[in-house]
């Protein structure tokens, strides 16, 4: 019992110093996607209108998370539709976002980005200005 304890304690340790370095972690993975402090980290995968609107898409997430930490309600709906005909296939999406704001300013700034290329993954790190 003694040994999962320390066993435990050892590896919570482990974990807490990885994730509060400010080196890169495994695999070159920045510290921050899994360690943001004070602010929130958002991505967005693959999206057909290319990497701007990928960019846009994690950003608007991040925003979105950021502000509902400061108490905004947002209320967020997304439709998704595939279709499949043959051998052709088309993915739309839409998304129906409603943010009641009442006195409060939200403002943010990119601590910084990165692009998982092997996942095809953009991610956004912000922090409240």
């Amino acid at each position: 019992m003694k040994n999962m304890a320390l066993a435990t304690a050892l590896f919570i340790t482990v974990l807490l110093q990885n994730g509060c370095a400010g080196t890169p972690a495994q695999d070159g993975v920045p510290a921050w996607i899994m360690n943001p402090g004070n602010g929130v980290v958002a991505s967005c995968g693959f999206n057909i209108k290319g990497r701007y609107a990928q960019e846009e898409c994690a950003l608007q997430r991040a925003r979105e998370r950021l502000a509902a930490q400061q108490g905004v309600e947002i209320s967020s709906v997304s439709y998704l539709s595939e279709r499949v005909r043959n051998d052709a296939s088309s993915v739309s999406l839409n998304k129906e976002t409603v943010e009641k704001v009442s006195g409060v300013t939200v403002k943010a700034r990119i601590r910084d980005t990165w692009y998982d290329a092997q996942r095809d993954e953009y991610y956004v790190w912000l922090e409240s200005h």
